[in-house]
């Protein structure tokens, strides 16, 4: 992994304090009390945050996570980028991968070039698993995508190899090094998406405040039903709820539609909209160096994900 090269991807001290319900100043006096002078004063380095957490009893889980959803554009690529690099300023060890040819995870991790090894390669042996990682940021790694992931699916069926593990084997080589794998996927129901989902721990769908996300939403939860009864899998299923406004009455009456019917699966915190997120994709900047409703509330999924919200 990468040292840290982007003050962005470092915890605020504040924010650190706040979590542990301490002032500023005297989480920064327990911090060089423990560890020595830190490199920042108003920033902690992710090496430093796990070793405090620890100390105070956070466990950081071992989990496979992939954000799916059959339909487009309910934020799943921004949803998996913001929460996993907010749980590698908490102190996790990420490792993304993007599974979707149009590659808008690498792209937004500042990764675009073409000639990079993609998961293609990795399933046709052109390449090893390891040869694929590229490191972003101290305890931010990249599996990146490209136009060449185009053909997976293909490869996939017409290879006389078991392609329900085409995800899962492979890793199994590297995920050790790492406490969450989180994984993009593109919206569709594909060979490689069932792949990813035998893989998984647990899946993301997020979903939109319109009929159209709901209907998607419950097309996908039935889908991952027939996986896990085909192929005997254990995974957990949460639904993230996205680009919610309160002030339009839509909002509201899906959100509660949502929550009635999917109790269990509704996570506790949703993402309200914001312009910061459209602003900061593609840019070396990231939502939690603003003091915005997506700063806040994807900071509350992290920490509901990661389990550190009691």
């Amino acid at each position: 992994m990468a040292t840290s090269t982007n003050n962005d991807f470092l915890l605020s001290t504040a924010d650190l304090a706040a979590f542990v319900g301490l002032g500023p100043k005297e989480c920064l006096q327990e911090l060089e009390n423990l560890y020595g002078n830190l490199s920042y004063k108003s920033l902690v380095e992710p090496k430093i945050v796990r070793r405090y957490l620890s100390s105070k009893g956070y466990q950081y889980p071992q989990q496979v996570i992939s954000f799916q959803m059959l339909k487009g554009g309910v934020a799943k690529t921004t949803s998996a980028l913001n929460f996993g690099l907010r749980a590698a300023m908490y102190g996790a060890r990420v490792l993304f991968i993007d599974l979707d040819q149009q590659a808008n995870l690498s792209f937004a991790l500042g990764v675009e070039d073409e000639s990079l090894p993609v998961w293609v390669d990795i399933i046709e042996k052109k390449k090893k698993i390891e040869e694929a990682v590229v490191a972003i940021d101290e305890g931010v790694d990249l599996i990146p995508s490209s136009l060449n992931n185009s053909v997976l699916d293909r490869v996939l069926l017409n290879g006389s190899r078991n392609w329900a593990q085409a995800v899962k084997t492979p890793l199994q080589q590297i995920k050790g090094a790492y406490d969450l794998v989180i994984i993009d996927t593109a919206p569709n129901l594909s060979a490689i998406n069932t792949a990813v989902t035998c893989a998984s721990d647990l899946v993301v769908l997020p979903i939109n405040p319109d009929k159209f996300s709901v209907s998607g939403m419950k097309k996908h939860l039935a889908d991952l039903q027939e996986l896990k009864a085909e192929f005997d899998l254990k995974f957990s299923e949460k639904i993230l709820f996205t680009k919610f406004d309160g002030r339009e009455s839509a909002s509201r009456e899906i959100l509660s539609q949502v929550a009635e019917s999917f109790s269990d699966q509704l996570m506790s915190h949703y993402i309200r909209t914001s312009t910061d997120i459209k602003n900061t994709i593609g840019t070396s900047k990231t939502i939690f160096n603003s003091k915005s409703n997506a700063k806040e509330d994807y900071d509350l999924v992290t920490k509901e994900l990661l389990g550190f919200l009691s």
